[in-house]
């Protein structure tokens, strides 16, 4: 089994000829974007590598082995579910570089994760022209109040959408519903988990999410308090975000778990992923992959 350690590096993003933002966000306001690391860990290995910007093939936002559903969502069920509540994963990812083809990267990432646990999975896309200046025109999530008033309803419409055609494919309702964020996606799910904009179960922020003022003002008013668990790494240049955020789920005496990794870069690894799985579900799984635990190192 392969590394579970899902990387959107700033190696993938120069080679697909964009510059990126190395700032992490500290500020008092809600940010443009997520920042990405200015560190570039390598990319984790794929069933296949990911396709040029040239190649017809990138235009395609799923994965060639993933199922599509409307609205250019991309799924994954399991071979073998895990046993009891059937659990569905929403994944968010980091910030692509259009025509990429980089997004399949973390999205076989995230079906290895699901089918290590058992779990169905959904890989959402975001939306173009609400980044930060540098990425302005890239995939992101409406992490800033005004994006989120132009496109979060239409959004999280296009999930139940999915969800209900995914059940409809597989025969069962799912009785479990997580949010998994990704850099770019962790900061919007620690949005939305903050806002307790979703009746979900349970949030996992990997490489991103903050402990903004802004967010803890939102969190201290919001009754709908699904369990967030927390992952970093300490060689990712933005995980001072992640650690004030686990700091400020404290503060608020907010359901959480954090699980920081000394070694890991912009990644969310093996340990990471099981953590976050056996705190929402209440229960482990899960192969062994070799080199569990570690993040991704430079290349």
């Amino acid at each position: 089994m392969r590394s579970l350690v899902t990387v959107l590096s700033l190696a993938a993003l120069l080679a697909a000829g964009a510059p990126a933002s190395a700032k992490g966000d500290g500020t008092s306001s809600p940010p443009a974007a997520a920042p990405t690391a200015s560190a570039p860990p390598a990319a984790a290995p794929m069933a296949s590598a990911p396709a040029s910007p040239q190649d017809p093939a990138a235009a395609r936002w799923c994965a060639p082995e993933l199922a599509s559903l409307p609205g250019e969502v991309c799924a994954f069920l399991p071979a073998r579910e895990a046993p009891g509540p059937r659990v569905l994963v929403i994944f968010l990812h980091g910030v692509v570089h259009p025509d990429s083809g980089w997004q399949w990267a973390q999205q076989r990432g995230a079906a290895r994760a699901g089918a290590r646990h058992g779990a169905a999975v959904i890989m959402p896309r975001g939306r173009r022209g609400i980044g930060p200046k540098t990425m302005e025109d890239w995939w992101c999530w409406p992490t800033a109040s005004a994006a989120q008033t132009a496109h979060e309803d239409a959004l999280l419409a296009e999930w139940d959408a999915a969800r209900a055609e995914l059940e409809r494919r597989a025969g069962a309702r799912f009785e479990r519903v997580l949010v998994f964020g990704f850099s770019n996606g962790a900061y919007y799910a620690t949005s939305l988990a903050m806002r307790g904009r979703l009746p979900v179960d349970g949030y996992a922020a990997f490489a991103g999410g903050s402990g903004a003022r802004y967010l803890q003002r939102a969190g201290a008013q919001t009754k709908l308090r699904a369990p967030v668990f927390v992952g970093w790494g300490g060689k990712d240049p933005a995980h001072k975000d992640q650690v004030a955020l686990a700091k400020m789920l404290r503060r608020l005496k907010w359901p959480s778990r954090s699980l920081g990794k000394p070694r890991a870069g912009h990644a969310m690894t093996d340990e990471q992923v099981d953590e976050a799985f056996a705190f929402l579900t209440g229960r482990r799984g899960g192969d062994k992959a070799p080199g569990r635990g570690r993040g991704a190192r430079t290349r």
